[in-house]
């Protein structure tokens, strides 16, 4: 009997819209297909480390569609930033409470980026609050987070969408949850926060193409209607992440038994992908 791969789940960030990984996870539970290792970035990071801590699905909706802004901040100015993240930090612990990665169910990594250097870190040991916390931390918006004496922000300016994150915990198929864009119209801000969003997600931009080309299975949700702010319509984004990711299920279950025999990017290549 052909062994089949590990599974590796890689979540975009998306700010508000990460909530769509949700319905992603849903149907990829439904489906049994077994999720052996999670990477998340940002927003993703948040919904990744609930799934692994091995909180129900059931939960998870609940948590995603009660999510408000007023959970995860806390006004405080200060000369690097007017909003303090320490509210992420407390929203993870009161959620899935005060663990560490070696606590979770499912070996995690959370993705965060160097303030000093710029580059990938990927936080796999220590409080997974904290690290969930620096990974959200969008520069201008949120002040950056210190841990064991370096700087660190948004995951999302090293590494938007984790797949190579996923493959370094170790990972033989990883599939990806991009909530990129579909369309990446330019669209006029409203307000400074949406300008601050908007930036960092065209100096992410440049890594998506390569990213997806590193998974071998892209799951890309179209919730371009929704606000990167809104979360008022988080149940509407799970069920498009559901819809989205079962009707993918036969071609995604196709190409995970043809990589236990041939090795996932050859199974992509017959497949045409």
């Amino acid at each position: 009997m052909v062994k089949l791969p590990s599974v590796g789940l890689a979540l975009s960030g998306g700010t508000a819209k990460s909530v769509t990984h949700v319905g992603v996870i849903k149907a990829l539970v439904e489906a049994d297909i077994p999720v052996s290792f999670v990477a998340g970035t940002s927003g993703g990071s948040i919904v990744g480390t609930m799934f692994a801590s091995g909180m129900p699905i059931s939960t998870m909706e609940t948590v995603a569609t009660n999510m408000s802004w007023r959970k995860l901040v806390s006004i405080r100015l200060t000369r690097m930033g007017f909003i303090s993240s320490e509210r992420i930090e407390e929203f993870v612990t009161e959620t899935i409470g005060h663990l560490y990665f070696e606590d979770l169910a499912i070996p995690s990594g959370v993705v965060a980026t160097n303030l000093v250097t710029g580059d990938r870190k990927i936080f796999r040991h220590g409080s997974v609050a904290r690290a969930v916390r620096a990974s959200c931390s969008i520069p201008q918006i949120y002040l950056p987070v210190e841990i064991e004496g370096e700087y660190y922000v948004d995951g999302g300016l090293s590494e938007y969408l984790p797949v190579e994150t996923a493959q370094e915990l170790g990972a033989e198929f990883v599939i990806a949850s991009h909530l990129a864009p579909v369309d990446p119209t330019y669209r006029r801000p409203r307000n400074i926060l949406q300008l601050v969003v908007q930036v960092t997600g065209l100096m992410a931009r440049k890594n998506f193409p390569i990213s997806e080309q590193k998974a071998d299975f892209v799951v890309h949700p179209n919730v371009d209607a929704y606000s990167s702010f809104d979360f008022d319509h988080s149940a509407e984004m799970i069920e498009i992440g559901y819809d989205a990711t079962k009707r993918l299920i036969a071609d995604l279950k196709d190409v995970w038994q043809r990589a236990g025999g041939l090795g996932p990017r050859i199974a992509r290549k017959l497949l045409g992908e």
